[in-house]
């Protein structure tokens, strides 16, 4: 294929996957996951409304993490280099809410992932090889849903799967960009093992960052999520479940659609050796974080791009094979992006619409500086429609979460026992069928 045919198909393609992803960007953050997404953004409106310190991100919940409540809000998972990325990006855009710009942060990752598929499968494999590739990666939609999420793992990936792209030609940018990648997610290290064996300082120079970020984060451990339990918390690994849930849920039914796993386990055999250790860094990856895995479906981003190339290859290595297996990939193919799309399309939903009726009542009701219960269970994505710090759900008793921290106003968009008490005992503000504000 010549040059200027590929680069047109690349080209296209781009803007098809770019215009996929515009599927309800303006989606407010209370869908799938929206309590993840909720922490990412509330982070970044925090650097908005307080100004700038990446060495102390504040989000909006003050529960207790796991080591003792976190008055300050403090946010210490992962450095905010998406975060940093997404207040610049909504200081200059003239419009758009902060929302639409931080899915289109990942947007734009996704993209350059893309761009990055295609280069590794043509310079290892071939150019169609590698169109087939970028192809799956851009129009799976699986991996469309949470390539326009407010989360940093597609910036990850992008950041690394750049790494991988410049390391045999630019080593030092190759090892700035994989750093980068694990401080943004430390799960990068997986996809980075051909950078981390490619010189004997390469290691530390990738995770070193990362350590430095850790060894400061313990001295604020009210702000510390509890991570161990992402390994084996459950004692899942390598258990009938375990193999179940990965390998037959998640990615057999709702990654592949059910019928690309053969393309994919055709390409994965059809691998060369450099993208086996991507393939081979994704697997030890989802038996690594076994139990993280299996709880939350958004953990699987990290291996997308080791399955589109998988499945690409595999794609036109049974096309070559003649014109039966031809007819079988064009099935295939349409039932994976049909099967997909089918068991994904429920991720864009509102969940719970009352919660954004709720949330706007009380940014125009509540002073600025109170401290809320929204309480959902726990769930952070109904005190970041509040647009207030607080608590997600009823740790203490009132009276002390009162007198200990401030708290003054309940909201709940459930009427049940423990919410028509505190009707009972205490102030209502307002009292819709959707939700109550009540002043405690």
């Amino acid at each position: 294929m010549s040059g200027k045919w590929q680069y047109l198909i690349v080209g296209v393609m781009l803007i098809l996957g770019f215009g996929v992803r515009l599927y309800k960007i303006n989606n407010p953050i209370a869908d799938w996951h929206s309590w993840r997404q909720a922490d990412t953004a509330a982070v970044t409106r925090n650097f908005l409304k307080y100004g700038v310190n990446p060495f102390l991100p504040h989000f909006d919940d003050m529960s207790d993490l796991g080591n003792g409540f976190n008055p300050q809000s403090y946010r210490l998972v992962e450095f905010p280099i998406f975060n940093l990325i997404h207040y610049g990006v909504v200081k200059i855009a003239p419009f758009g809410s902060l929302e639409f710009w931080g899915r289109m942060i990942s947007v734009v990752a996704s993209l350059i992932s893309a761009v990055c598929v295609y280069v590794l499968v043509k310079r290892h494999v071939s150019t169609i090889a590698g169109i087939a590739s970028m192809a799956v990666f851009l129009f799976m939609p699986f991996n469309i849903y949470f390539s326009r999420v407010i989360l940093p793992d597609p910036l990850m990936v992008s950041l690394a799967l750049a790494a991988l792209v410049v390391l045999d030609r630019t080593k030092w940018l190759a090892y700035i960009l994989a750093a980068l990648a694990v401080l943004v997610k430390p799960t990068a290290v997986f996809l980075l093992l051909p950078v981390m064996f490619s010189w004997r300082w390469a290691t530390l120079t990738t995770v070193g960052p990362f350590l430095i970020w850790r060894m400061w984060q313990q001295f604020h451990p009210e702000g510390i999520a509890p991570s161990l339990w992402l390994l084996n918390g459950d004692k899942i690994r390598f258990k009938g479940a375990f193999f179940r849930w990965i390998f037959g849920d998640r990615l057999g039914r709702l990654i592949l659609g059910y019928w690309g796993m053969w393309p994919a386990i055709t390409g994965l055999l059809e691998m060369p050796s450099f993208l086996r250790w991507l393939a081979g860094g994704s697997i030890l990856y989802l038996f690594t974080f076994a139990t993280g895995n299996v709880r939350h479906d958004y953990y699987q981003i990290p291996i997308i791009p080791a399955v589109s190339i998988a499945a690409g290859i595999g794609i036109v290595a049974l096309w070559k094979r003649g014109w039966l297996q031809r007819g079988v990939v064009v099935i295939s193919v349409i039932f994976m992006l049909a099967f997909g799309w089918y068991e994904v399309r429920g991720n864009y939903q509102i969940n719970n619409p009352g919660i954004l009726a709720a949330g706007q009542a009380a940014d125009k009701l509540l002073p600025d500086d109170a401290i809320v219960i929204a309480n959902y269970n726990g769930d952070t994505a109904f005190l970041y429609q509040t647009h207030r710090k607080g608590f997600p759900n009823i740790p203490l008793p009132l009276d002390e979460l009162i007198s200990r921290f401030g708290v003054g106003y309940y909201i709940s968009v459930d009427f049940d026992e423990v919410t028509h008490g505190i009707m009972n005992k205490y102030q209502v503000l307002v009292q819709t069928p959707q939700f109550v504000i009540v002043k405690l």
